[in-house]
């Protein structure tokens, strides 16, 4: 039964979210998709979407983008960021982020302050909002899931026994997966689970509160790792996630009638490929560790030549080099002008990054729509408008940032792979002696499993 339906977000909120949706569907990821999205409940029902956390500021964004437009989701987020700047953390919350404090990151004395989040948090549950959590706190940087807190739990139990348990509190577990976690035009995937009714288990929670929430995490982390890659093998995790990566993978996903183009399909095949890995390391360790140093060898010949597993097996001609490079000539000059804004807000998040890679997409997501966008066509009209008298030009200006952004980002891939090719001509010798050894490694793979 649906409990109370939640006001309309305000007009200011819902145009802002259609821009970043705008972007974010159509510029930033080249495809979207959102799996068992019928078992959101109904809106009004007061639910809990609890997911596993890898990328960031995107997993939150690619979960809201999926909800309702109208509607206001709110989200738990990393309380230091709210401490920016009062400006800020006014956005932050005008956006539907609450701050979830820490003891490893912002210390035993700011704890004290969740008290405050747990209870606006469970107003807006109860209110019918969707409420998004992340329980492992921090995000990983590899396809895994870490061990979560119950400060979900307490939450959502703490709010149904502060309301007298009248509501049905629901938690859908929820997973994401990203085709890449670095660079634009790339594919993500949001798998929702079964939603978990908690008023099953009020009575039980009034008696034994803290057994109540290990029952109820364990079910609901056992989803998550039904619906995520998770790559438990972290001793050998890079040689796994090349081999899934190179086109052993696409193989592996076409044996077993699975699209490699097809972000869903792709994933299913890469779990199957992964527990027949993990079967393997059972049954004869010390082959798996071999196969895994010769992964590691090829890998790092591949890095020290700069080039990837795509162009060790699929190398173009030199034809089809000189073709390149000529249309990359005649189309230098427009890539040049796409540079204003594009280049700007591509290289200006890679100064803020210091030791966490996690952050790139946040930051190339964040900085170009969040800030930059808005910023530049306020100065483009102001230079070309006010001081030049160029009012339709600036127009005309910044309605291209969006096509030029698009054109200037493909167009420096495409510059890169046509280098990188460039490099196998002149070291033919070398990639022909990594090519075999790469076959002779999935042969071996293939033999096996």
């Amino acid at each position: 039964m649906i409990n109370n339906i939640p006001k309309k977000a305000g007009l200011g909120y819902r145009l802002y979210k259609k821009y970043i949706h705008f972007f974010h569907n159509h510029l930033f990821y080249k495809n979207v998709y959102y799996i068992n999205k019928e078992n959101l409940p109904p809106l009004g029902e007061p639910t809990m979407i609890v997911s596993n956390h890898q990328n960031c500021a995107n997993d939150q964004i690619a979960i809201l983008m999926g909800l309702e437009p109208q509607y206001r989701a709110y989200t738990i987020a990393r309380g230091d960021v709210f401490g920016w700047n009062p400006l800020v953390t006014k956005f932050w919350y005008w956006l539907g982020m609450l701050p979830a404090y820490r003891l490893n990151y912002e210390g035993a004395e700011a704890l004290q302050n969740n008290a405050e989040t747990i209870r606006i948090s469970g107003g807006k549950l109860l209110e019918g909002h969707r409420l998004i959590m992340y329980p492992e706190g921090t995000h990983q940087n590899k396809r895994w899931l870490g061990e979560f807190s119950f400060g979900y739990t307490r939450l959502a139990f703490e709010t149904a026994e502060a309301d007298g348990f009248q509501h049905d509190i629901k938690i859908l577990p929820t997973a994401n997966h990203y085709s890449s976690y670095f660079g634009i035009q790339e594919d993500v995937l949001i798998r929702f689970g079964t939603p978990i009714s908690l008023k099953d288990y009020y009575e039980l929670y009034k008696e034994k509160p803290r057994t109540t929430q290990r029952i109820v995490n364990k079910l609901v982390r056992e989803q998550i790792l039904s619906l995520m890659l998770n790559i438990s093998d972290l001793e050998h995790y890079d040689a796994i996630d090349w081999l899934r990566e190179s086109e052993f993978g696409t193989r592996y996903s076409i044996e077993h009638k699975k699209n490699p183009k097809y972000l869903p399909e792709k994933q299913e095949a890469d779990k199957l490929l992964v527990a027949d890995l993990e079967q393997l390391m059972q049954n004869d360790k010390s082959t798996w560790d071999d196969i895994c140093t010769q992964i590691g060898e090829i890998s790092h010949q591949e890095k020290q030549l700069g080039i990837t597993n795509e162009q060790v097996l699929h190398p173009w001609g030199a034809s089809k080099i000189c073709l390149s490079l000529l249309c990359q000539v005649l189309l230098f000059p427009l890539w040049l002008v796409s540079l204003y804004p594009n280049g700007i807000h591509y290289w200006l998040p890679k100064a803020f990054l210091k030791t966490d890679k996690m952050f790139t997409n946040s930051l190339l997501f964040i900085i170009p729509i969040v800030i930059g966008i808005p910023l530049f066509s306020l100065l483009t009209l102001l230079v070309m408008g006010l001081v030049w008298g160029l009012w339709w030009q600036a127009l005309v200006w910044i309605l291209l940032f969006y096509p030029l952004a698009f054109f200037g980002y493909l167009e420096g891939r495409w510059m890169k792979k046509t280098w990188r090719n460039i490099k196998v001509l002149f070291n033919k010798g070398k990639v022909n002696q990594l090519r075999q050894k790469t076959e002779q490694v999935f042969n071996k793979i293939k033999s096996i499993i």
